[in-house]
């Protein structure tokens, strides 16, 4: 079942971030956070060789869970910052496994988003995110 009962973005992943920390595994809410710009499919095509023109992409409750259980230092406004990462990453790479892109962005801390492709679905959906203290030379950036 979508999540789309609120205006913004960043409000229905803070409803699904939510409803993760109270729903099972088996109920499994999503956010569709829309499709990939012309200039991303051209960088992911190239980084996952395969064409994701059509792809949506995807949070789910079961990567959320899966995000807070190895990752407990985030906090609900992180999950919110994922459409700005993806957006404006400072970088943008193939993941350890060659369906998996990782965004990384630089803010107050450094920040990874990663996705793997769901090529049945044409989605790309959330695998993990994850924080770590950006280094002074990132600060910069």
């Amino acid at each position: 079942m979508e999540i789309n009962d609120f205006v913004s973005i960043e409000e229905r992943i803070l409803k699904l971030v939510r409803e993760a920390e109270v729903t099972e595994w088996e109920n499994n809410s999503w956010v569709i956070l829309g499709e990939p710009t012309k200039e991303e499919i051209v960088i992911l095509n190239a980084l996952l060789d395969c064409d994701v023109t059509g792809f949506q992409r995807m949070i789910d409750i079961s990567a959320v869970k899966h995000t807070r259980k190895k990752h407990p230092n985030l906090t609900e406004s992180d999950f919110c910052l994922i459409p700005l990462i993806i957006a404006t990453a400072d970088e943008i790479t193939l993941g350890k496994y060659p369906d998996t892109v990782v965004y990384r962005k630089v803010l107050d801390k450094e920040y990874y988003y990663v996705e793997c492709t769901r090529t049945g679905r044409k989605r790309l959906a959330m695998k993990t995110f994850y924080k770590t203290r950006a280094t002074p030379d990132d600060a910069a950036l």
